[in-house]
Protein backbone atom coordinates (compact mmCIF):
# COMPACT_ATOMS: atom_id res chain seq x y z
CA UNK A 1 0.00 0.00 0.00
CA UNK A 2 2.40 2.50 0.86
CA UNK A 3 4.14 1.77 -2.53
CA UNK A 4 1.21 2.85 -4.33
CA UNK A 5 0.85 5.90 -2.36
CA UNK A 6 4.56 6.99 -2.86
CA UNK A 7 3.93 6.43 -6.92
CA UNK A 8 1.11 8.54 -6.74
CA UNK A 9 2.91 11.12 -5.32
CA UNK A 10 5.56 11.11 -8.04
CA UNK A 11 3.10 11.20 -10.47
CA UNK A 12 1.89 14.03 -9.29
CA UNK A 13 4.75 15.93 -8.88
CA UNK A 14 5.96 15.34 -12.29
CA UNK A 15 2.30 16.79 -13.36
CA UNK A 16 2.77 19.67 -10.95
CA UNK A 17 6.19 20.28 -12.37
CA UNK A 18 5.09 19.62 -16.11
CA UNK A 19 1.29 21.81 -15.94
CA UNK A 20 1.49 24.55 -12.86
CA UNK A 21 -1.60 25.85 -12.13
CA UNK A 22 -3.04 29.18 -10.38
CA UNK A 23 -4.15 27.34 -7.22
CA UNK A 24 -0.75 25.62 -7.17
CA UNK A 25 2.18 27.41 -8.54
CA UNK A 26 5.18 25.71 -9.17
CA UNK A 27 8.12 28.13 -7.59
CA UNK A 28 11.05 25.64 -9.01
CA UNK A 29 10.03 27.32 -12.76
CA UNK A 30 12.53 30.22 -12.63
CA UNK A 31 12.23 31.41 -16.21
CA UNK A 32 10.05 30.38 -19.31
CA UNK A 33 11.26 28.12 -22.34
CA UNK A 34 13.19 30.25 -24.97
CA UNK A 35 10.71 29.82 -27.48
CA UNK A 36 7.99 30.87 -24.74
CA UNK A 37 9.73 33.89 -24.42
CA UNK A 38 10.74 34.83 -27.80
CA UNK A 39 6.91 34.88 -28.56
CA UNK A 40 5.95 36.85 -25.77
CA UNK A 41 8.60 39.01 -27.36
CA UNK A 42 7.08 39.55 -30.88
CA UNK A 43 3.71 39.87 -29.48
CA UNK A 44 4.79 42.98 -27.35
CA UNK A 45 6.68 44.30 -30.31
CA UNK A 46 5.36 47.57 -32.16
CA UNK A 47 7.25 47.94 -35.44
CA UNK A 48 5.84 51.47 -35.69
CA UNK A 49 8.15 52.09 -32.20
CA UNK A 50 10.68 49.48 -32.93
CA UNK A 51 13.92 51.93 -32.51
CA UNK A 52 12.60 52.13 -28.73
CA UNK A 53 13.56 48.34 -27.59
CA UNK A 54 14.53 48.55 -24.36
CA UNK A 55 11.27 48.23 -22.46
CA UNK A 56 10.92 44.74 -24.37
CA UNK A 57 14.36 43.92 -23.01
CA UNK A 58 16.93 41.59 -24.45
CA UNK A 59 15.68 39.32 -27.50
CA UNK A 60 15.31 35.50 -26.65
CA UNK A 61 17.48 33.17 -28.60
CA UNK A 62 15.55 30.51 -30.02
CA UNK A 63 16.34 28.40 -32.81
CA UNK A 64 16.51 30.37 -36.42
CA UNK A 65 13.92 32.75 -35.29
CA UNK A 66 15.87 35.11 -33.66
CA UNK A 67 18.36 34.98 -36.22
CA UNK A 68 15.40 36.25 -38.61
CA UNK A 69 14.33 38.53 -36.08
CA UNK A 70 17.29 40.40 -36.18
CA UNK A 71 17.99 40.66 -39.94
CA UNK A 72 14.70 42.40 -40.18
CA UNK A 73 15.39 44.81 -37.48
CA UNK A 74 18.98 45.29 -38.96
CA UNK A 75 17.17 45.79 -42.77
CA UNK A 76 15.24 48.25 -41.04
CA UNK A 77 17.74 49.88 -39.51
CA UNK A 78 19.49 50.45 -42.61
CA UNK A 79 16.98 50.60 -45.36
CA UNK A 80 13.90 51.52 -43.92
CA UNK A 81 10.60 49.78 -44.80
CA UNK A 82 8.14 48.05 -42.80
CA UNK A 83 8.27 44.07 -42.16
CA UNK A 84 5.14 43.62 -39.73
CA UNK A 85 4.04 40.90 -41.78
CA UNK A 86 7.10 39.36 -41.54
CA UNK A 87 7.25 39.33 -38.28
CA UNK A 88 3.67 38.12 -38.18
CA UNK A 89 4.81 34.72 -40.02
CA UNK A 90 7.58 34.31 -37.75
CA UNK A 91 5.10 34.11 -34.27
CA UNK A 92 2.78 32.07 -36.74
CA UNK A 93 5.74 29.47 -37.09
CA UNK A 94 6.46 29.56 -33.34
CA UNK A 95 3.36 28.71 -32.22
CA UNK A 96 3.66 25.79 -34.43
CA UNK A 97 7.03 24.79 -33.55
CA UNK A 98 5.94 25.64 -29.95
CA UNK A 99 3.56 22.54 -30.56
CA UNK A 100 5.38 20.40 -32.36
CA UNK A 101 8.08 20.58 -29.60
CA UNK A 102 5.63 20.18 -27.04
CA UNK A 103 4.96 16.37 -28.81
CA UNK A 104 8.34 15.19 -28.92
CA UNK A 105 9.06 16.59 -25.30
CA UNK A 106 6.13 14.29 -24.18
CA UNK A 107 7.28 11.40 -26.25
CA UNK A 108 10.49 11.39 -24.08
CA UNK A 109 9.15 12.30 -21.05
CA UNK A 110 6.67 9.28 -21.72
CA UNK A 111 10.12 7.21 -22.17
CA UNK A 112 12.00 8.32 -19.22
CA UNK A 113 8.93 7.77 -16.93
CA UNK A 114 8.88 4.56 -18.34
CA UNK A 115 11.95 2.84 -17.62
CA UNK A 116 12.75 4.95 -14.40
CA UNK A 117 9.32 3.17 -13.35
CA UNK A 118 10.91 -0.52 -14.41
CA UNK A 119 13.63 0.41 -12.25
CA UNK A 120 12.16 0.90 -9.46
CA UNK A 121 9.85 -1.87 -9.65
CA UNK A 122 12.79 -3.91 -10.13
CA UNK A 123 14.18 -2.50 -6.94
CA UNK A 124 11.06 -2.77 -5.36
CA UNK A 125 10.52 -6.40 -6.12
CA UNK A 126 14.18 -7.24 -5.06
CA UNK A 127 14.09 -5.38 -1.92
CA UNK A 128 10.14 -7.01 -1.11
CA UNK A 129 12.13 -10.55 -1.96
CA UNK A 130 15.13 -10.04 0.20
CA UNK A 131 12.48 -9.19 3.28
CA UNK A 132 10.36 -12.17 2.71
CA UNK A 133 12.85 -14.61 2.55
CA UNK A 134 15.73 -14.71 5.58
CA UNK A 135 18.52 -14.93 2.60
CA UNK A 136 21.26 -12.71 2.44
CA UNK A 137 22.45 -11.84 -1.47
CA UNK A 138 25.98 -10.29 -1.63
CA UNK A 139 26.21 -6.60 -1.69
CA UNK A 140 28.63 -7.13 -5.08
CA UNK A 141 25.82 -8.80 -7.23
CA UNK A 142 23.53 -6.31 -6.40
CA UNK A 143 25.69 -3.42 -7.50
CA UNK A 144 26.14 -5.23 -10.48
CA UNK A 145 22.61 -5.28 -10.95
CA UNK A 146 22.74 -2.06 -10.12
CA UNK A 147 25.38 -0.79 -12.22
CA UNK A 148 23.83 -2.89 -15.09
CA UNK A 149 20.30 -0.97 -15.25
CA UNK A 150 21.83 2.43 -14.69
CA UNK A 151 24.10 1.64 -17.43
CA UNK A 152 21.08 1.01 -19.72
CA UNK A 153 19.34 4.10 -18.54
CA UNK A 154 22.50 6.56 -18.91
CA UNK A 155 22.73 5.57 -22.52
CA UNK A 156 18.85 6.64 -22.74
CA UNK A 157 19.93 10.51 -23.63
CA UNK A 158 22.30 9.65 -26.24
CA UNK A 159 20.00 7.45 -28.09
CA UNK A 160 17.49 9.90 -27.89
CA UNK A 161 20.02 12.72 -28.98
CA UNK A 162 21.30 10.37 -32.29
CA UNK A 163 17.10 9.43 -32.99
CA UNK A 164 16.20 13.07 -32.66
CA UNK A 165 19.35 14.14 -35.07
CA UNK A 166 18.24 11.49 -37.45
CA UNK A 167 14.39 12.66 -37.96
CA UNK A 168 14.76 15.92 -37.48
CA UNK A 169 18.05 17.54 -37.98
CA UNK A 170 17.55 18.22 -41.88
CA UNK A 171 14.35 19.15 -41.37
CA UNK A 172 15.02 21.88 -38.99
CA UNK A 173 17.58 23.10 -41.92
CA UNK A 174 15.27 22.99 -44.73
CA UNK A 175 12.37 25.07 -42.17
CA UNK A 176 15.15 27.50 -41.24
CA UNK A 177 15.72 28.34 -44.97
CA UNK A 178 12.23 28.42 -45.57
CA UNK A 179 11.09 30.64 -42.73
CA UNK A 180 14.14 32.65 -44.02
CA UNK A 181 13.16 33.30 -47.54
CA UNK A 182 9.23 33.83 -46.89
CA UNK A 183 10.24 36.73 -44.28
CA UNK A 184 12.73 38.34 -46.87
CA UNK A 185 10.88 37.53 -49.82
CA UNK A 186 9.86 41.51 -49.90
CA UNK A 187 12.97 43.11 -48.30
CA UNK A 188 15.24 45.51 -50.61
CA UNK A 189 17.65 43.03 -50.99
CA UNK A 190 19.14 40.87 -54.14
CA UNK A 191 18.20 37.51 -54.22
CA UNK A 192 21.82 36.15 -53.77
CA UNK A 193 22.14 38.03 -50.65
CA UNK A 194 18.72 36.22 -49.37
CA UNK A 195 19.75 33.11 -50.14
CA UNK A 196 23.07 33.44 -48.76
CA UNK A 197 21.24 34.62 -45.30
CA UNK A 198 18.89 31.03 -45.98
CA UNK A 199 22.06 29.41 -46.14
CA UNK A 200 20.71 27.46 -49.55
CA UNK A 201 24.36 26.52 -49.71
CA UNK A 202 23.83 24.01 -47.50
CA UNK A 203 21.17 22.22 -49.44
CA UNK A 204 23.61 19.87 -50.87
CA UNK A 205 24.57 18.92 -47.27
CA UNK A 206 21.42 17.69 -46.88
CA UNK A 207 21.50 13.56 -48.04
CA UNK A 208 18.19 12.24 -46.30
CA UNK A 209 16.30 10.15 -49.27
CA UNK A 210 12.49 11.20 -48.46
CA UNK A 211 13.84 14.91 -48.61
CA UNK A 212 15.03 14.80 -51.50
CA UNK A 213 11.94 16.01 -53.36
CA UNK A 214 11.75 18.86 -51.48
CA UNK A 215 15.80 19.25 -51.60
CA UNK A 216 15.35 19.13 -55.75
CA UNK A 217 12.25 21.56 -55.75
CA UNK A 218 13.64 24.42 -53.42
CA UNK A 219 17.06 24.34 -55.73
CA UNK A 220 15.20 24.68 -58.88
CA UNK A 221 13.32 27.57 -57.25
CA UNK A 222 15.96 29.50 -55.62
CA UNK A 223 17.83 28.84 -59.74
CA UNK A 224 15.01 30.18 -61.37
CA UNK A 225 14.67 32.99 -58.83
CA UNK A 226 18.33 34.03 -60.19
CA UNK A 227 17.64 33.28 -63.57
CA UNK A 228 14.71 34.84 -64.52
CA UNK A 229 13.70 37.03 -61.34
CA UNK A 230 10.27 37.87 -59.56
CA UNK A 231 8.99 36.16 -56.38
CA UNK A 232 9.67 32.73 -54.95
CA UNK A 233 6.57 33.55 -52.51
CA UNK A 234 3.99 31.08 -54.01
CA UNK A 235 6.70 27.94 -54.65
CA UNK A 236 7.86 28.52 -50.49
CA UNK A 237 4.43 28.38 -49.08
CA UNK A 238 4.03 25.20 -51.76
CA UNK A 239 7.30 23.83 -50.06
CA UNK A 240 6.27 24.04 -46.61
CA UNK A 241 3.37 22.32 -46.96
CA UNK A 242 5.22 19.43 -47.83
CA UNK A 243 7.99 19.79 -45.30
CA UNK A 244 4.78 19.87 -42.42
CA UNK A 245 3.95 16.92 -43.64
CA UNK A 246 7.23 14.66 -44.13
CA UNK A 247 7.80 16.26 -40.55
CA UNK A 248 4.65 14.81 -39.12
CA UNK A 249 5.32 11.36 -41.26
CA UNK A 250 9.00 11.81 -39.35
CA UNK A 251 7.55 12.22 -35.85
CA UNK A 252 5.32 8.82 -36.34
CA UNK A 253 8.29 7.32 -36.96
CA UNK A 254 10.35 8.38 -34.06
CA UNK A 255 7.79 7.79 -32.40
CA UNK A 256 8.08 3.85 -33.66
CA UNK A 257 11.66 3.65 -32.55
CA UNK A 258 11.12 4.76 -29.19
CA UNK A 259 8.93 2.02 -29.13
CA UNK A 260 11.82 -0.39 -30.07
CA UNK A 261 14.46 2.05 -28.03
CA UNK A 262 12.58 1.22 -24.95
CA UNK A 263 12.19 -2.68 -25.78
CA UNK A 264 15.28 -2.82 -26.60
CA UNK A 265 16.77 -1.48 -23.09
CA UNK A 266 14.04 -3.72 -21.35
CA UNK A 267 15.50 -6.38 -22.96
CA UNK A 268 19.09 -5.91 -22.56
CA UNK A 269 19.14 -4.24 -19.24
CA UNK A 270 16.33 -4.81 -17.21
CA UNK A 271 14.80 -8.03 -17.72
CA UNK A 272 18.09 -9.60 -17.38
CA UNK A 273 18.65 -7.38 -13.89
CA UNK A 274 15.14 -9.43 -13.11
CA UNK A 275 16.38 -12.94 -13.61
CA UNK A 276 19.97 -12.70 -12.54
CA UNK A 277 18.22 -11.49 -9.09
CA UNK A 278 16.14 -14.29 -9.34
CA UNK A 279 18.90 -16.92 -9.93
CA UNK A 280 20.94 -15.51 -6.94
CA UNK A 281 18.26 -16.15 -4.60
CA UNK A 282 17.43 -19.19 -6.11
CA UNK A 283 20.91 -20.28 -5.68
CA UNK A 284 21.72 -18.54 -2.43
CA UNK A 285 18.08 -20.45 -1.46
CA UNK A 286 19.45 -23.99 -2.82
CA UNK A 287 22.40 -23.41 -0.88
CA UNK A 288 20.94 -23.28 2.66
CA UNK A 289 19.22 -26.67 1.91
Amino acid sequence: MSYFFYFIIIVVLVYWVERPHMALPNSLIIRKHPAEELEGWLKKFNWVNRQDLSDLGALPSYKFYTEVVEVLLSLARRMGGNYQDSMLFLREGLQVDRQFEKKIREAVMGTWLQMAMMMGLTWMFIFGALNLVDVKVSPLHLFFIFGWQSFGLSSLPFLLKWLRKKYFGDIGKIWKMLFVLRSLVKVPLSRTEVFAIAGVQELKMIKQKALESIVHKLKETCQKALKQGGSYEEEVKYLMEELRFQEKWHFELFEKRLIVIKLALLSIFFLPSYLAFIFLLLGDLMALM
